[in-house]
């Protein structure tokens, strides 16, 4: 379990989240939405370890993240920010690679090489493997560093790593935007929890178990998707009329403005 009891993070004298308790389970998929500025890119660094608190803890499989080492929890969780910066020069393959540092001494280098090799076909981005990652586009850049955080999770085939996103789907083509979630939701499947930032209504409500909405630093609801994601709550929080359609196939959220 990947657990928030209670947190607050404060920069400076603005608090960025307040008394804010939540919950992963392995084997779900959980959503984060909410209007930009909320907090929810915070609360995803917060439960990634990356940010200080400035009041309650962060519990990874019951013990504070001050008890884990890095490369303990480079074991047990894999990150994708939202913007990654590069200083060097590195192939995609190199990019993906990354996700599996904290390995190394378990897998041997041909070991690592297949794994980030096969999370780039799974993004397709095995076209980008030799290419230097400061020429592509960000879509294609995404795909790379999506590799790397799936190579990282499918690194012990006996874990289940926790996989924290946050808009994994920023800069992808449509197509794109379902094989990243899709790929997650077949880890979520293979046991592991998932929690992702995103502002597509419509992809949360394909592929999230959970729903958590984010306001004002604050987790306002957070429950099954379809309840959490009522019309008249959504169309409150984010300001602007918004309409639930069912189709055949599913549920399509439009905002007529």
């Amino acid at each position: 379990m990947l657990q928030a009891i209670g947190i607050e993070v404060r920069a400076r004298a603005r608090t960025l989240l307040r008394d804010v308790s939540l919950e992963v389970a392995p084997g779900e998929f959980v959503a984060i939405i909410g209007p930009n500025g909320a907090g929810k890119s915070t609360l995803l660094n917060a439960l990634a370890g990356d940010r200080p608190l400035s009041s309650g803890e962060i519990l990874l499989d019951g013990r504070p993240f001050g008890q884990w080492s890095k490369r303990e929890l480079a074991r047990r969780r894999a990150v994708l920010p939202q913007h990654s910066a590069v200083a060097f020069d590195f192939t995609g393959l190199q990019i993906a690679m990354l996700g599996l540092l904290a390995f190394r001494g378990s897998l041997s280098e041909r070991e690592m090489q297949a794994l980030a090799e096969r999370a780039l076909a799974e993004t397709e981005a095995l076209a980008f493997a030799d290419r230097p990652y400061t020429v592509l586009s960000g879509g294609e850049r995404q795909r790379v560093q999506l590799a790397r955080v799936l190579a990282q999770c499918d690194a012990d085939p006996a874990a289940t790593p926790f996989l924290l996103l946050d808009e994994p789907i920023t800069g992808l083509d449509l197509s794109h935007q379902h094989a990243a979630l899709a790929s997650a939701r077949r880890r979520v499947d293979r046991g592991l929890g998932v929690l992702a930032v995103l502002h597509d209504l419509n992809m949360a409500a394909r592929y999230a178990d959970r729903v958590g909405i984010v306001e004002d630093g604050r987790v306002t609801n957070l429950g099954p998707t379809r309840e959490t994601l009522a019309p008249d709550r959504l169309s409150h929080v984010f300001a602007t009329p918004i309409v639930r359609i069912e189709t055949g196939s599913g549920t399509a959220f439009l905002s007529p403005g």
